[in-house]
């Protein structure tokens, strides 16, 4: 496998405008009392329902992103929400929060940053200079390691670096012009995954990007990194991978269903879930080495899962939100 130096830095910026929070009548919503998933929301911006992309959930408060621009908060455990003023039509792709910040990324370079738990946001855009024209690539995912390293990921092979908490943004080389979907940052340890069975990996905070082998064409959807050592990337076609040396070879699950699978999410190294189309839910008590099938309330594409101890939430196609409580 060929190392991939790192030594394109571009500037950006395109002006920057403060977000409120607006906030709407809140919708009823149904919170499951018994253990098991029930559909809590139909989330929407105007008078449809959109597409739920992401979430972010810390035990305390949720945050979804999705389509049109939408941005909405729970602080009861999804019973109601509030909806934020993104000042944005695009399709928003990914949410990640570490303790008052908060970062959000969609298409377009659309970028939202926030230093006080999103109580106000400041908006940019992020435009590539890798060509003659410049041209603002969608991003479809975002992580900071600590308050001041970041990384986006999105089309063409875009990596960006940000060592100043998200102020500024630099490009790091992929190699690739594939589209880059997810990763998974632990320190300076990092996992890329992307169209066509694409993975690339980092040891050095993003200096050097090189392939991993995933023994397959499927696009790859997500990747989730449990501990420095143990990981799963999910795909197309109900692949699942898994790697217990981090990243250094990847073994095929076996899994019964045919359908694409999405979002996952561990609360401990043995017990986690895992998402994907026609509503499919699945769950793991042996370190993601089995799969078993849960009792689903939608029919919808499920697109992201999370979990916080016992208690977690999936969202995805026509602003499908389910909730899960799990009695301890």
């Amino acid at each position: 496998m060929g190392m991939i130096k790192s030594n394109r830095v571009v500037s950006w910026f395109l002006g920057a405008a403060l977000l409120s929070v607006l906030t709407l009548a809140a919708v009823p919503g149904t919170q499951a009392s018994d253990q098991g998933w029930a559909q809590l929301q139909a989330l929407g911006k105007g008078a449809g329902q959109a597409t739920l992309n992401a979430l972010y959930y810390d035990g305390k408060r949720l945050w979804i992103v999705g389509a049109n621009g939408l941005v909405v908060r729970s602080d009861d455990y999804g019973r109601t929400f509030q909806q934020i003023q993104s000042q944005t039509d695009a399709g928003l792709n990914d949410v990640f929060a570490l303790d008052k910040r908060m970062w959000i990324v969609g298409d377009g370079g659309n970028m939202m940053f926030s230093t006080d738990s999103g109580a106000s946001f400041i908006k940019n855009m992020f435009v590539s200079h890798r060509n003659a024209q410049s041209v603002p690539l969608d991003l479809y995912s975002v992580q900071f390691t600590d308050d001041r390293h970041g990384f986006i990921v999105g089309d063409q092979g875009l990596i960006l670096e940000s060592s100043d908490g998200g102020i500024s943004w630099r490009e790091q080389r992929s190699g690739s012009n594939a589209q880059l979907f997810a990763l998974s940052m632990r320190g300076k340890r990092g996992w890329i995954v992307g169209t066509g069975g694409l993975i690339l990996h980092t040891d050095d905070r993003g200096k050097d990007w090189y392939p991993q082998r995933s023994g397959t064409k499927e696009d790859l959807n997500r990747i989730t990194m449990v501990t420095d050592d143990m990981g799963f990337i999910s795909g197309n076609k109900g692949l699942l991978l898994r790697t217990e040396d981090g990243g250094a070879t990847w073994q095929h699950v076996t899994m019964r269903t045919p359908q694409s699978l999405f979002g996952m999410s561990f609360i401990d190294k043995e017990t986690g879930w895992l998402v994907g189309y026609g509503g499919v839910i699945l769950r793991t008590y042996n370190e993601g080495k089995n799969w078993v099938e849960q009792v689903s309330p939608t029919p919808k594409d499920l697109f992201a899962v999370s979990f916080t101890k016992n208690r977690g939430f999936a969202i995805g196609r026509d602003g499908v939100v389910l909730g899960y409580f799990e009695k301890r």
